[in-house]
């Protein structure tokens, strides 16, 4: 019985996998939610990864992160003359992606 119930679990577990994409199309289809709306079962798959995978859900973290940082420093001057950040917004973004504690 014992061996019956752990051939079950792996044969859900791989299942699992092949229903959910890659971590790459993974990153292609959240970046096109955040453009237009996703197919509903193309959003529960991409939830089920997610639910799975650590390094893809602080990559989009991340991500949103960034995105917000863009949003909020559009009026602000830290861009340089020519289009570029300066090195102190940087190295602040810099800390914050590798989770260090920005002071």
């Amino acid at each position: 019985m014992k061996a019956s119930l752990k051939w079950l679990r792996w044969r859900g577990i791989l299942l699992l996998a092949a229903l959910t994409p890659t971590c790459r199309q993974i990153v292609q289809r959240a970046s096109l939610d955040r453009e237009r709306p996703l197919m509903p079962w193309t959003r529960i798959r991409l939830q089920v990864h997610l639910r799975i995978c650590r390094g893809c859900e602080r990559y989009l973290r991340q991500m949103d992160f960034l995105r917000a940082a863009a949003a909020a420093s559009a009026g602000r001057s830290r861009v340089s003359g020519r289009g570029q950040l300066a090195s102190e917004a940087k190295n602040r973004i810099k800390r914050r992606l590798r989770c260090e504690r920005v002071g």
